[in-house]
């Protein structure tokens, strides 16, 4: 059931509580409900880190420059690019695409104006670079993406579920101040062996309609490096 429907119908039953029980049992209907959206939209929980590993695959890659937050159009392009070349139609033995992100820079370090970002789709290799289709390749040059082969990496590897926009950005915000906080932490940087000056560039995977996969590559950084503009 959609999340925003199964509100309404709680709404509306805390109505009929007010409404023929009592204020008493309303109030802590509504307690309930507020502390279930604000589960929802993803304020009681904060992302984990484990160490992981991204696999090697191949993507196509457009470049752009400016806040993070402006990026849902692009988003939006590399979602089209999947539908439109029905790139995820069930074969046997194929990965599917799915929609990444590589950024470069980090809010807060860099004019947001200047903050630098890769925005395409991603398909993990299986057994050996699959060859993607020709007219795939075709609209792709002729539409400023590049084609990109990334490596395997030992990495720094967190998660998010989430099922409706804002929980999404939330849950974007939340990894990006946790991971703030704990490469500030000599603890954590021991555990995982991070160096100062590690964790430059993040991978976002949206491997589902609900779940986020957050990579920072700790080995092969440098082919990671895609930024045309850098070259």
């Amino acid at each position: 059931m959609n999340p925003l429907i199964r509100i309404f119908i709680l709404l509306l039953v805390d109505f009929l509580i007010f409404k023929y029980i009592g204020v008493t049992f309303g109030i802590l209907g509504l307690g309930i409900i507020i502390y279930r959206v604000l589960k929802l939209f993803g304020f009681f929980r904060n992302p984990s880190f484990f160490k992981g590993s991204f696999c090697e695959g191949i993507a196509f890659l457009k470049d752009y420059e400016g806040p993070f937050y402006k990026n849902r159009k692009a988003f939006e392009d590399a979602l089209n690019l999947i539908k439109t070349f029905k790139l995820n139609e069930p074969k046997e033995g194929k990965e599917k695409y799915v929609v990444i992100g590589i950024y470069y820079d980090k809010p807060g370090e860099v004019e947001d104006s200047k903050l630098r970002y890769s925005i395409g789709i991603y398909q993990k290799n299986k057994g050996f670079p699959e060859k993607p289709p020709r007219e795939l390749e075709t609209f792709c040059n002729l539409n400023n993406y590049y084609y990109a082969e990334l490596p395997n990496s030992s990495s720094l590897y967190s998660s998010w579920e989430y099922n409706n926009f804002f929980a999404m950005l939330t849950g974007i915000q939340k990894f990006n101040s946790t991971l703030k906080k704990n490469l500030n932490n000599p603890d954590f940087k021991r555990t995982y062996r991070i160096k100062d000056g590690d964790c430059k560039i993040v991978v976002e995977l949206y491997e589902t309609d609900t779940n986020i996969a957050f990579y920072i590559p700790l080995m092969n950084v440098d082919k990671f490096k895609l930024y045309k503009k850098d070259k």
